[in-house]
């Protein structure tokens, strides 16, 4: 994770606390990190949220905005042979993407959770345990390798970078799925932290999760990350962050908040929809290509 005095990974200086004692900005550039601990439960022992909850909160949305991405990238990601091009899902989770891709492209995932990664195996996606890059062939190339709100999670995002690059066939992409740092509920929650009300953001970094959020991004950050690996920023859009169909549950994912409590923030953000979904975007994919 970052720490105090580490070098910003998108700018290389140095970093300072931030809002919260565990929040970290750069002084130099836009970036944002924390040293928030990741530690996942990789053999499904402990179950810190509750995934029955997570997964009906995030279902719906999801599969709508994979669909959505898997169209884009079905027209942008193609072999000159015509083949179906190999895609890589780091951190794939229950398999949505997976699933929503198998039109396009030949599927692997990659999940170090035993749980959630045994659900995606039993719908008969390809699925490895482990962590990315440990678990692939040194060899192993791909023609899109896709983080699906994963790399914000990832503490070394360096080496994630450099390993895409390893791994990324002639003329690949690599997609970074992820929230934004410059979206319209991040800045509210800024906002209220400042003033003294940091529960919203804290939950923005799930902070207390087994797999918190250690980086913050946006267009700058991406680039200068991507570019210290040889990759350039090719494309970027947005996909919706909020759904009312599922909110309840996933804002009950986390144990410590009340079904009252979670129902009166579900209706007050359901009321809000229209309006934040004209403000900037709380989710942006970042397309990345050889520079």
């Amino acid at each position: 994770m970052l720490q105090v005095g580490e070098q910003c990974p998108s700018c290389r200086r140095m970093l300072r606390a931030g809002i919260q004692p565990w929040h970290r900005v750069c002084d130099g550039c836009t970036y944002e990190g924390s040293v928030l601990a990741v530690d996942i439960d990789v053999n499904g022992h402990v179950e810190v949220v509750d995934e029955t909850m997570r997964e009906e909160g995030l279902e719906h949305l999801r599969q709508q905005n994979f669909q959505t991405l898997t169209s884009d990238l079905g027209a942008r990601v193609v072999r000159a042979d015509g083949s179906r091009p190999r895609l890589l899902d780091v951190g794939c989770a229950h398999g949505w993407f997976l699933e929503a891709g198998r039109e396009y492209f030949d599927g692997l995932g990659i999940e170090p959770d035993a749980r959630i990664a045994s659900i995606a195996v039993a719908k008969g996606l390809n699925v490895r345990r482990g962590f990315f890059p440990d678990v692939l062939d040194e060899g192993e190339t791909f023609d899109l390798i896709i983080f699906n709100d994963v790399l914000e999670h990832i503490p070394d995002i360096d080496s994630a970078m450099r390993a895409c690059a390893r791994h990324l066939a002639p003329g690949g992409w690599v997609v970074v799925n992820a929230p934004s740092r410059t979206g319209v509920l991040y800045r509210i929650s800024r906002i209220m932290a400042k003033l003294g009300m940091p529960a919203t953001f804290d939950r923005m970094w799930q902070k207390g999760f087994p797999s918190p959020h250690v980086h913050y991004l946006d267009d700058a950050s991406v680039a200068a990350i991507a570019g210290n690996t040889g990759l350039r920023v090719s494309h970027i859009r947005k996909l919706p962050s909020m759904s009312s169909r599922g909110l309840y549950a996933r804002i009950r994912t986390d144990r410590s908040v009340s079904p009252a409590k979670a129902a009166a923030i579900a209706g007050v953000l359901t009321v809000a929809g229209p309006v934040l979904s004209i403000m900037p975007a709380d989710i942006k994919v970042w397309m990345l290509q050889a520079a």
